[in-house]
């Protein structure tokens, strides 16, 4: 600014001369870019009649990614004998390069028809590639660094499991110990920041951050992965731990993430401006590559709807995943385009469920995997029933649907085998004052599927498949009472509901059985049980009350224990017999370890602050170990992969399973005495240590005392003439005796 004269100031501000600041702070000329803009091949080859069509058409899956600019698409034309037709490519121009960069990431490779793939690439990249030597250059051989493998843990001699505990801010992964205390293997504070998750094939431990989730694993629990999502609530893997999906409520903001990533790390942010505001995404769990992101799911009303999870649900072969729209359509994706299955939804009004078949059926007479299966319900709607129907995909087709009536809700529960689809369906009286419950279980495995109904006279609030067996056994937990007890803040409930627990099973049609079909088994009344839990082997069960202040059972069954009994009456529900009945104060949780030999219960912090802390159990209930732990929060066991071994192996090893446990019986005895042992050696190393004590310590005094008197030190006593005692204690062993406890 020129130097103003006090004696002669400017009239009014538009005199002021504000030459030199607009030369000092001038915004230079901004650089043209052509980082905008991107190349389009490989499309077809139309005349001037059809480009319009084909403009259109392309324009469609170009504004997914970002706003194409006025007049921003060219499409070259050339002259072939007299005709203007198109040479297969076109320019398009965004409004920001980052909007280019994901239309090139998201339509290269993208199946435009069934016979044509698009390729895209930046304008700017298109030089470089050109500069390419048409010599093919091998690169040069990178060293080869050798992974750990991620399934080292079952390796273990010991055929040990591994659990995970996160209490206060610690996260430590134990080996399970049957008879002595769980071996630590790994502990850090702060290793995760609200939960711990396991992977389904245990081959990755999940921990939870406000910048996203991270993969952890391989046998000194290295970081694989980190996946970059802001206030991450929960993840989900796909069956095979191929595919991962995260979800937060926050909505995704590109820079945001280039903040928390730090300058200079923006080619890290795996996300662009076609993201922003999405809260789900679909990761690659192998390479840690973004597939897609969505939006929240919206209601019909166009209001977001109540997240629920999981939001994408996976086929058994991880060729498709799906997700719902509450009261509109069922969405299905083709993992590889990551789009679409036939590029619409799938419209079903009023739909409020659904659940893929969690195994592919093999079909019985051509011996061929049949196709993947979808089943979901909906509602009653005016006079039109409520209804069940499954769904081929990915033809979409209809295989079976059935009609129902005076319904409340429903709720679909596969067999782990895939063979049975349970429909607990919770239908009015006539009166409809009150509930009750039939269970519709659709024989997807056979012809036509049939449907086997099940009427109950009260109202089944739990049901669970046995994961392991011939007869599609089930247990069910059903009450007079449909109405929940009241709970307080840390939803504890504060009195119990009287509850009785049924096992059904399936029997075939034969000599015994006029009729095939489901058979109740036994029922078991007067019980107070929230929840059942069946080994992962099968036959054994635990029914707990969990999550009550009153009360805190828990009741160990053998549904196959007393087999004489049940094949002399013919009622096989005489072999289910209660094994044992223990307590655990303020039981929140239970969960079985993969062999199904042990059990543990924990009493979570997350719940109350009473007693936390876990016990171990056998299943057999007898009481393995009981640690209090300072604001215990969490336990989960780590799964195992499905076995290699044929049916015929398994069925070699249960026959000499006799001679496999005297040996294993054999390596806990000797471990249990190499305890013992260090025990009675630790104990021995003390004993010595204290008498090497006493005796350096008598020696001390005793030079030190003849120092004193050597020197002429007088004690009190001979200085008066008097006389003293002095007390001296000599200490003799009659006997000692060694005896090692086991």
């Amino acid at each position: 600014m020129a130097v103003l004269d006090i004696n002669n100031l400017p009239a009014c501000e538009e005199e002021i001369d504000f030459s030199d600041l607009e030369k000092k702070f001038a915004i230079p000329e901004q650089e043209e870019t052509l980082e905008n803009v991107v190349f389009v091949d490989n499309l077809p080859i139309v005349d001037e009649e059809k480009e319009a069509k084909l403009v259109k058409v392309v324009m469609s899956a170009l504004s997914k990614f970002g706003k194409v600019k006025e007049n921003g698409v060219h499409m070259p034309m050339e002259d072939v004998k007299g005709k203007m037709t198109s040479k297969g490519y076109m320019f398009v121009e965004y409004e920001t390069a980052e909007q280019g960069q994901a239309a090139v990431r998201g339509l290269n490779g993208y199946k435009f028809t069934k016979t044509t793939i698009l390729l895209a690439t930046r304008f700017m990249d298109i030089e470089k590639y050109s500069e390419v030597d048409d010599v093919y250059h091998a690169p040069p051989a990178e060293p080869y660094v050798e992974r750990e493998h991620l399934r080292s843990w079952l390796a273990d001699e010991s055929g040990r499991d591994q659990f995970a505990v996160y209490a206060g801010r610690d996260l430590t992964v134990y080996w399970n110990e049957a008879m002595l205390a769980a071996e630590s293997i790994m502990g850090r504070p702060d290793w995760t920041e609200t939960h711990v998750q396991w992977s389904p094939l245990g081959s990755y431990m999940c921990t939870f951050h406000r910048q996203g989730l991270v993969l952890w694993g391989g046998a000194s629990w290295t970081k694989l992965k980190r996946f970059v999502h802001l206030g991450v609530r929960v993840g989900d893997f796909s069956p095979s731990e191929r595919y991962l999906v995260t979800w937060s409520s926050e909505p995704i903001s590109v820079e945001a993430v280039n903040q928390v990533l730090g300058e200079g790390n923006e080619h890290h942010n795996p996300y662009t401006s076609s993201d922003e505001g999405h809260t789900t995404c679909v990761w690659d769990a192998y390479t840690g590559r973004l597939m897609r992101s969505f939006p929240p799911i919206k209601a019909e009303d166009g209001r977001q709807a109540k997240p629920s999870w999981s939001q994408f649900k996976w086929s058994p072969s991880e060729r498709y995943f799906a997700r719902m729209t509450p009261d509109t359509d069922l969405a299905i994706y083709d993992v590889e385009t990551m789009e679409l299955v036939d590029k619409k939804r799938m419209k079903v009004p009023g739909i409020q469920d659904f659940a893929w078949c969690p195994h592919t059926i093999i079909d019985s007479r051509t011996n061929q995997p049949k196709p993947e299966m979808i089943a979901f319900w909906t509602p009653e709607d005016g006079n039109l029933p409520a209804r069940v129907s499954l769904i081929s995909v990915p033809s979409k087709t209809l295989v079976r649907t059935k009609n129902l009536f005076n319904v409340h809700t429903c709720a679909l529960h596969w067999h782990p085998q895939g063979q049975m689809l349970c429909v607990r369906v919770q239908r009015y009286t006539k009166s409809r004052k009150s509930q009750f419950t039939n269970l519709e279980i659709f024989r997807t495995n056979e012809r036509d599927v049939p449907v086997d109904v099940i009427e109950l006279k009260d109202s089944a609030v739990i049901f669970e498949w046995e994961p392991v067996s011939d007869n599609y056994r089930f247990a069910i937990v059903h009450s007079d009472d449909p109405n929940p007890p009241p709970m307080n803040a840390s939803r504890m409930a504060t009195a119990t509901v009287k509850t009785s627990v049924s096992f059904y099973a399936f029997e075939r049609q034969g000599k015994l059985v006029q009729k095939e079909g489901f058979k109740l088994l036994k029922t078991l009344g007067g019980k107070n049980t929230t929840n059942l839990k069946w080994s992962p082997q099968g036959r054994h069960i635990v029914l707990a009350t969990l999550r009550t202040i009153s009360a805190c059972p828990l009741e160990f069954y053998d549904v196959d224990f007393d087999q004489a009994a049940a094949t002399k009456s013919g009622d096989a529900g005489d072999a289910i017999t209660l094994l044992e009945t223990r307590e655990h104060y303020g039981v929140t949780d239970l969960d079985w370890d993969p062999t199904g030999r042990f059990v543990t219960s924990g009493a979570s912090s997350w719940r109350h602050t009473m007693e936390n802390g876990y016990a171990l159990w056998d299943f057999k209930g007898q009481l393995l170990n009981k640690l209090t732990v300072d604001r215990f929060k969490q336990l989960i066991w780590r799964p195992r992969p499905r076995s290699l071994l044929t049916e015929e192996q398994k069925r070699d090893v249960r026959r000499n399973l006799k001679d496999y446990s005297k040996e294993f019986d054999e390596q806990d005895e000797r471990k249990v005495h190499a305890a013992d042992a260090e025990l009675m050696t630790q104990r021995r190393r003390l004993i010595t240590e204290w008498e090497s004590w006493r005796e350096r310590v008598d020696a001390m005094l005793q030079d030190e005392t003849e120092e004193a008197l050597s020197s002429g030190y007088i004690l009190p006593a001979m200085a008066d003439n008097e006389d003293f005692v002095v007390d001296e204690l000599v200490e003799e062993i009659l006997e000692e005796k060694e005896e090692i406890i086991n």
